[in-house]
């Protein structure tokens, strides 16, 4: 990934950025998160508990120097208030290229790369600015610190934690319209699936379903969403269609319209 400064000198980058992404078919519209390099490198295993650890996926608790907030671009109105954002507060400010913002998992790989780059960027930047006797002492502390690194690099890799995954935070940060919105998308690939015979795909799915489930109330039923997608008859297909239109009824507050839907389901579901 190219990095473009629109503010600051990528030779000498300030350590903390605004980086901003375009979304073609949003010509007004700009996604922007805060990149910010630790001039101090952080050890959080001292201060995660063991149990805890374990939930937060790759995230290089021993040696975090360089992080994105939000992790995933947040739509930022116009250039020109971004703009002023960085002159106020003597920020880079960094381009890092379109995306498409319906695209969750992709915007935050995205941002997780520039991150690298940006951060890489202020690694050479001190690196060219150090004395020798300084370059000399780092190259001595990293050989040291990769031949201490040896042995614990032999150990097996623990299994990793299903419970945590990138779906689990981008479902945190919907909001409810969005999470049903993304239940129809992923009911509509169950179908497919099921229809295609795709077990594979189909369990894939299910996990997705399941994962977004715990983000929604308990009253609107997703678990029995998922049982009747996975069943590829003519009634199961009718009894899933009134399962999703039952839960935007439920979003929008027509308790009514989700009632009359409840006995439908019953209807259907004694017909089985």
């Amino acid at each position: 990934m190219d990095l473009v400064f629109e503010k600051g000198d990528s030779q000498n980058p300030r350590g903390h950025a605004l980086l901003y992404f375009r979304v073609d078919t949003e010509k007004d519209t700009v996604y922007a998160t805060y990149v910010v390099t630790l001039p101090v490198k952080s050890d959080l295993t001292k201060y995660v508990p063991p149990f805890l650890a374990s939930h937060l996926g790759n995230m290089p608790l021993s040696d975090l120097s360089a992080f994105a907030m939000p992790p995933v671009p947040e739509a930022l109105g116009t250039f020109s208030e971004l703009e002023r954002l960085s002159e106020l507060r003597q920020d880079d400010l960094v381009y890092g290229g379109s995306m498409f913002s319906f695209d969750l998992p992709r915007m935050m790989e995205m941002a997780t790369e520039a991150v690298q780059v940006y951060s890489g960027l202020c690694s050479d930047s001190l690196a060219m600015n150090s004395t020798p006797a300084e370059g000399a002492a780092a190259a001595i502390s990293e050989e040291l610190r990769e031949t201490l690194d040896m042995p614990a690099a032999q150990e097996p890799e623990p299994e990793p934690d299903d419970s945590y995954n990138v779906n689990e935070v981008l479902f945190s940060f919907m909001s409810e319209s969005d999470k049903l919105g993304e239940l129809s998308k992923l009911l509509g690939r169950m179908r497919f699936a099921v229809d295609g015979a795709d077990t594979t795909a189909a369990d894939e799915v299910g996990a997705e379903i399941t994962v977004l489930a715990r983000h929604l109330p308990e009253n609107y039923k997703v678990a029995d969403l998922l049982v009747a997608a996975k069943d590829n008859s003519d009634r199961s297909s009718q009894l899933a269609k009134l399962y999703i239109d039952r839960c935007f009824r439920l979003s929008a507050g027509e308790a009514g319209a989700a009632t009359a839907l409840d006995a439908q389901i019953q209807l259907l579901r004694d017909q089985g």
